[in-house]
């Protein structure tokens, strides 16, 4: 894709799962990678897969939940590289439990990585792409169930509704100076904390698979290759937009049965 060549991206939560996609894929397209994770020896590990297929990557470790950790990790990379091309908020939680239920403490940890992050991270990146003479592309992940809401996982839905206004909002606002933010809205994919749940009866694919059109789950790679085109100059008159990719869930009505 055009304008990803030699472009320094920074990709959240990419030491496993869709993030490890996204890096995976950005790579592909020949982009430099910075992978930011809390989790630094997975972070490591993306990087190391990066390198083994030719591609050049570097691994931080921060917490998105400290605002001072998100904007060290930003200004440290611009002093390194002296620039950041793209932005993708990536890293992001999900707890089951009853609105009735849910824990003031779980509710404020899940708020924080899934929106407070993404929007503090967008604007320490915006800070320095707003001075850079081809701006920069923000790509924040969001989630199909910004739209289809599923129950015991509220302040999940509600973070993922809210990251659609975000990147509207700050589209908007940001257009005039080249950035470009917008989001991917993901599906069922099947990842290894997928498959856990799988196993474990927590995720039921059977009825799952009812209301996806496509009739399966998709793969981490996929959700990478959206990022990579919105990322790219292929998408450069595209700003404030959220993208779903779901195997048509978003737009499924009643059930259907997989043989239909």
């Amino acid at each position: 894709m055009r304008g990803l060549k030699e472009k320094l991206a920074v990709v959240t939560g990419a030491g496993a799962g869709i993030g490890r996609g996204i890096a995976l894929c950005l790579a592909r397209e020949g982009a430099k990678l910075v992978i930011a994770d809390i989790n630094l020896e997975a972070a490591e590990e993306t990087v190391r897969l990066i390198q083994e297929a030719g591609g050049a990557a570097e691994a931080r470790q921060v917490d998105l939940r400290q605002v001072p950790e998100i904007d060290k990790l930003i200004d440290g990379v611009v002093a390194d590289h002296g620039s950041i091309d793209i932005l993708v908020n990536n890293a992001g939680i999900q707890i089951r439990e009853w609105a009735t239920d849910f824990p003031e403490e779980k509710f404020d940890f899940l708020m924080d990585l899934n929106l407070k992050a993404y929007y503090f991270a967008s604007r320490a990146a915006a800070r320095h792409m707003k001075n850079q003479p081809n701006g920069g592309s923000i790509v924040c992940i969001s989630s199909a169930n910004s739209e289809c809401f599923t129950t015991r996982r509220s302040p999940y839905n509600i973070s993922k509704a809210a990251v659609n206004g975000l990147v509207g909002t700050l589209g908007v606002e940001w257009g005039r100076f080249n950035i470009r933010i917008n989001a991917v809205a993901p599906g069922y994919v099947m990842t290894d904390m997928v498959r856990k749940g799988i196993a474990e009866g927590i995720i039921d694919i059977d009825n799952n698979l009812l209301v996806i059109p496509m009739k399966r789950l998709l793969d981490p790679e996929e959700i990478g290759s959206a990022v990579c085109f919105l990322a790219s100059q292929e998408a450069s008159g595209i700003t404030g937009q959220t993208l779903f990719v779901d195997g048509g869930w978003s737009r499924c009505g009643l059930p259907e049965a997989k043989d239909l």
